[in-house]
């Protein structure tokens, strides 16, 4: 390629047969690094650029999304602002991490997926329902909805499970429930947008970190701390910001991952989330004031 010419990542995927499609490969490219694309037809033709979005930054500055885009002072004047949110999240919401619950290990570990439906199950005793449920794998959530399904919570609580219907449709009989329990991956992290009383607390089984292997990842050589951890910081701001959405909405985000308490790296992903409260500790000491923070009995009812 000439020297003009954008790198690129090649790889092939199979995507297996499900719900009736047949399996097929996949020829995909990815740009590797974006900078020079968006300087030549963006930033340098453009008197001004606005770039807006509620997760911009992580922990408090831009220096990730900058490098990404390749923005710097030496291409264009920029001026940085973090505009305060207009929710209080001090008492709307609560981030709640249980610190005696398995760490995962892969997508298949059944310790976790079990603990995983075991929360679900608890919260959703205090709430009645209104649960999201963002998982960072599909086969993950396929396990989860299936050990759901044996254990009968789908006749308490109306489930919906991503795949199953498109997208949109789920989210509407979600909403139209009103007391459902929604299973999803990727998409449902980010541009979904529930008010109310419909969607009353979240879980959120594992960090939403990318893994190493994924070809852009892989070929693009990024660190854990320059380029992994600032992602995931992002993807789980992402995931959070599907609980409050108006001034009247409350609820709980139950992360089940223990490894951001119990690693260094925990405190730089707690700091790039909304101020909410931080309740961490072992299952029987955090579930009490869960319950206390939804108006409920703080009698455990085993699951």
């Amino acid at each position: 390629p000439g020297e003009d010419a954008i790198e690129l990542v090649r790889w092939i995927e199979r995507k297996p047969p499900r719900e009736g499609r047949e399996g097929n490969l996949t020829l995909a490219a990815a740009p590797l690094d974006l900078s020079a694309v968006l300087r030549e037809t963006i930033l340098e033709k453009v008197p001004t650029v606005v770039l807006t979005s509620a997760t911009l930054a992580t922990r408090g500055d831009f220096r990730f999304v900058r490098g990404r885009l390749g923005i710097a002072d030496a291409v264009a004047r920029v001026e940085e602002l973090i505009v305060p949110s207009p929710f209080d999240f001090a008492t709307q919401a609560l981030l709640v991490v249980p610190t005696d619950l398995p760490l995962p290990a892969s997508d298949d570990d059944r310790r976790f997926n079990e603990a995983t439906v075991r929360a679900t199950e608890e919260l959703a005793r205090l709430t009645d329902g209104g649960l999201f449920v963002l998982f960072t794998s599909y086969r993950a959530l396929t396990m989860a909805a299936e050990r759901l399904r044996e254990r009968d919570s789908d006749r308490a609580w109306p489930l919906f499970v991503h795949g199953e219907a498109p997208r949109a449709l789920l989210v509407r009989r979600f909403v139209e429930a009103g007391r459902g329990i929604l299973l999803g991956t990727t998409s449902f992290w980010e541009g979904v947008d529930v008010p109310g009383q419909p969607l009353r607390g979240l879980v959120i089984p594992k960090l939403p970190f990318k893994v190493p292997t994924e070809p852009v990842t892989a070929a693009g050589g990024n660190s854990f701390l320059q380029y992994m951890l600032p992602h995931a910081a992002i993807r789980l701001k992402q995931g959070f910001g599907r609980l409050v959405r108006t001034r009247g909405d409350h609820g709980a985000v139950l992360l089940l991952d223990g490894r951001v308490a119990k690693k260094s790296y925990g405190g730089y992903l707690v700091e790039s989330l909304p101020p909410a409260p931080l309740l961490k500790g072992p299952w029987r000491e955090v579930y009490p004031r869960l319950a206390a923070f939804y108006g409920v009995d703080a009698v455990r009812r085993a699951g």
